[in-house]
């Protein structure tokens, strides 16, 4: 959820924090939302939240012939161990 609120959510409701807060501070008093431009703010965030998922998807990760392994509960101890992602393991001479 938190990446999701950073990458997608954030990026998009960016511009119109913006533009009112710029509105706050130059009006004082005045109507806030009387000549706003919703169509280039919508389409501005819109742009923000895209290039930060495409940022995202390209800045890393895991290789894809890594392994993943889910949380398991261990009874043992009664806990809940976390998820793993395991690189693989090339073997020498190979």
């Amino acid at each position: 959820m938190t990446r999701l609120l950073l990458h997608a959510i954030l990026p998009f409701l960016a511009p119109f924090a913006a533009f009112a807060l710029w509105r706050l501070l130059v009006r004082r008093g005045g109507r806030l939302l009387d000549s706003t431009p919703w169509y280039a703010l919508t389409v501005t965030g819109l742009l923000l939240a895209c290039a930060s998922l495409v940022g995202l998807a390209l800045s890393g990760g895991h290789p894809p012939e890594a392994r993943y392994a889910p949380p398991q509960y261990d009874r043992t101890t009664g806990r809940v161990l976390p998820a793993l992602i395991e690189p693989v393991r090339h073997e020498a001479g190979r």
